[in-house]
């Protein structure tokens, strides 16, 4: 039966698993850099690139983007209608908030930990019914998504190590490693279908908690850094990760077969402000997708997303 609840816990037996991909990454020992004695203005920029590393780095960063992609959530024999992502469910630009911290755990490699929180709502009226999750949605009726920031929400993770430098480190190459972890709850609200009481006809809400299905990802990605001037700088990334059709762990009318994909890049510039904070603006893009198989289910959502952000960064 479709869900009308938020989920009653977060499932937690998947945790340990991004646990031990923290623990691995902590523990991995940096590889000691021995100076060239034929570069000795090279090798003093490198050190001091390298005191600046031993800081704490913090973002706050606020993305606004469009949506696109469909997502379909069948229940059991009722087939899930295809519904887009965007316009064609009336939705509004998604805002997202990312906060991010960053520590040393060596002389060439960073602990990274990013939380993102967004919110999906619209409202749409379609010319016949749609079913999502086993629920049919009269037509010429409002349907509205109402996903909040506490259902919509990823966690990310990563060891960032220095790869290569060049032009006196004024252009510097990092390596990521790491896993992620989206929370999406996905929520429709409209009148079901052969509503005849006044609590039916005020309204139905069925949803799909992709979260109980969700595995953590691993990811690979590069970030790009270029010095312009003093103050100005370039920086751009590119990371994502992918998991093939696996076992979840988890059963409904069978075992549960899901399939993920994440992706993200971002180019923009960063404005230093002081010896220890910054700004910076520029444009993204992100991919997200899962797809859910099992006897009684057959979800697939498939989610872009394409923006601008602005942020402010500190050093402490």
């Amino acid at each position: 039966m479709p869900s009308t609840q938020l989920p009653a816990r977060i499932p937690v037996r998947f945790f340990p698993i991004l646990l031990a991909g923290l623990c691995g990454m902590i523990s991995t020992r940096a590889v000691g850099h021995t100076a060239s004695p034929t570069r000795p203005h090279a090798s003093h920029t490198s050190r001091k690139a390298h005191r600046h590393n031993r800081h704490d780095h913090w973002e706050i960063r606020l993305m606004r983007g469009t949506p696109g992609g469909y997502i379909e959530v069948r229940e059991n024999a009722v087939r899930g209608t295809p519904l887009p992502l965007g316009s064609g469910l009336g939705l509004s630009p998604l805002i997202r908030l990312r906060i991010g911290w960053s520590t040393a755990i060596g002389p060439r490699q960073r602990l990274v930990l990013r939380l993102d929180l967004s919110e999906i709502t619209g409202s749409q009226t379609f010319p016949h019914t749609i079913y999502f999750n086993g629920v049919g949605l009269v037509p010429d009726r409002p349907v509205e998504s109402d996903t909040p920031v506490v259902n919509d929400w990823q966690l990310t993770a990563l060891d960032r190590v220095y790869l290569a430098s060049w032009l006196g480190n004024r252009l510097r190459v990092d390596g990521e490693f790491g896993f992620t972890y989206v929370g999406l709850t996905y929520k429709l609200n409209g009148i079901p279908v052969g509503a005849t009481t006044p609590n039916q006809m005020s309204g139905s809400r069925t949803m799909e908690d992709f979260i109980t299905q969700e595995l953590p990802v691993p990811e690979i990605g590069l970030r790009v850094e270029g010095r312009l001037t003093p103050h100005w700088m370039i920086v751009g990334s590119l990371i994502g990760g992918h998991l093939p059709d696996l076992y979840s762990l988890r059963n409904e009318g069978g075992k549960v077969f899901v399939t993920q994909t994440n992706r993200e890049m971002n180019l923009g510039v960063r404005y230093r402000l002081s010896g220890a904070w910054s700004v910076g603006f520029g444009a993204y893009t992100r991919y997200y997708m899962q797809h859910e198989i099992s006897a009684q289910d057959g979800n697939y959502i498939r989610m872009s997303e394409h923006g601008l952000y602005l942020g402010v960064s500190g050093r402490f």
